[in-house]
Parts: C-alpha cells; sequence; structure tokens
C-alpha cells in the first residue's frame, strides 16, 4: 500500500484530473470546473410529485404538475440529476457515443444522490428503439 501514494503522485503528473465537461485541469477527478459548474442546472426537489418535473416553488407535499392531473403517467416518477444543457450534452455524448465509459462514474455520482431508496431500475434516457 505504501508504493501506491507515490505511484498516484507521480501519474496525477503525467495525467492531472481534468474537467469532464471541458477538459480543463481540476484539483479531483470527477470534479467540474467553475466555468462548467456554473453552467450546470442541478435538478433537485421541489417537484412534481408523479412525473418529477422541477416546480418554481414549493407547491407543498404530493403536488402534482397540470399534466399529471390531467393525465396520470403511467410510472412512478422520472428523475434526472441536471438539466439537459450543453455541459450536460456533452458528457452524455462522450459517454454513450464515444466510449468514454470513465466518465459513468461522474454521471453516476450525481445520479446517485437523486436516487429514492429502494429504486429499481436505472435507465439511460433517451434510448432509440433500436438500442433497448
Amino acid at each position: 500500500m505504501r508504493l501506491l501514494a507515490p505511484l498516484r503522485s507521480i501519474a496525477g503528473l503525467a495525467l492531472p484530473p481534468r474537467c469532464p465537461g471541458c477538459g480543463a485541469v481540476t484539483s479531483e477527478d470527477h470534479r467540474f470546473c467553475a466555468a462548467c459548474w456554473g453552467q450546470m442546472r442541478f435538478l433537485a426537489p421541489p417537484w412534481c410529485a408523479a412525473c418529477n418535473l422541477p416546480f418554481a416553488f414549493d407547491r407543498g407535499e404530493g403536488a402534482r404538475c397540470a399534466d399529471c392531473l390531467a393525465v396520470p403517467p403511467r410510472h412512478s416518477g422520472i428523475r434526472a440529476a441536471v438539466a439537459y444543457g450543453d455541459i450536460a450534452r456533452s458528457l452524455v455524448l462522450r459517454l454513450k457515443y464515444g466510449g468514454r465509459t470513465g466518465l459513468a462514474e461522474t454521471a453516476a455520482r450525481h445520479m446517485g444522490r437523486l436516487m429514492p431508496y429502494g429504486s429499481d431500475l436505472i435507465v439511460s434516457v433517451p434510448l432509440h428503439r433500436w438500442r433497448l
């Protein structure tokens, strides 16, 4: 174990941690630089109790959006860690189509904070019907 710390230090100098959004050098792996972090809109409660669409203000426990009141969804909720913007789009495209599987841990860290206890399934969306 004592040998690993110096090796990590050397590897850190040769291959420093980089921002998943823009590639700028960061202090730790899986961290965004300040510019990319500021461009991302993280999603969190308050949101619709049926579809998890974010609300602008807290409407109380169990509140539903107009669409869910009109036509209730057939699922128990969909969640996203961040709104789909330039940085999130870049990260997702490089992960799904660019073979950058190292970005999966970065994405999972942000998704994990929103997972309800006892969740059965995590699905990457959108999936084309031929890729299911």
